[in-house]
């Protein structure tokens, strides 16, 4: 059974200052340079008249897992995340996430809306982390869950940043 989780942040700008911001590829250049690590690379970026899809590789630091699970992690943690955002009409947009570690030791999954609110964007995401580990499994995704909500704050901080200097 997997691991649900949900996260709310505000953005404080217009939301149609934070879709431009998700559109522009230098944006997640940057978000890999704060927020990531060196080894971090955007390798895909795809814009349609509606919609985004960012697909970037995470190296996870060995100082950021956990005891337990470097014991079941062979090697260095590679993550490969894909972002699709899409149906902005102005008041809001939605998007759906997803993000596989090498080997299918695990997967996160996820959601989101972000809507106008008193001139800011307010995300809620919610989402679920399976890891695929017998006997640890549930312990290592509660582990997973906590990264995820300290990635999601400093990438938060990042595009509030951003759409500040906009």
């Amino acid at each position: 059974m997997a691991t649900r989780f949900t996260h709310n942040a505000r953005i404080d700008a217009p939301i149609e200052t934070v879709f431009s911001a998700l559109r522009d590829e230098a944006f997640w250049h940057d978000r890999i340079s704060v927020v990531g690590t060196p080894k971090d690379t955007l390798d895909a970026f795809d814009l349609t008249d509606d919609s985004i899809t960012v697909t970037t590789t995470q190296h996870i630091p060995d100082e950021d897992i956990p005891d337990l699970a470097r014991k079941v992690i062979p090697g260095q943690l590679v993550v490969v995340r894909t972002n699709v955002i899409s149906g902005f009409d102005g008041e809001r947009f939605v998007g759906n996430a997803t993000a596989d570690a090498a080997g299918g030791i695990g997967r996160i999954e996820g959601g989101s809306e972000a809507v106008s609110t008193d001139g800011a964007a307010v995300e809620n995401v919610s989402g679920s982390v399976k890891v695929s580990v017998p006997l640890v499994g549930g312990k290592l995704e509660k582990l997973v869950v906590d990264h995820l909500r300290q990635l999601l704050v400093a990438e938060y901080e990042q595009l509030n940043r951003w759409t500040a200097a906009l």
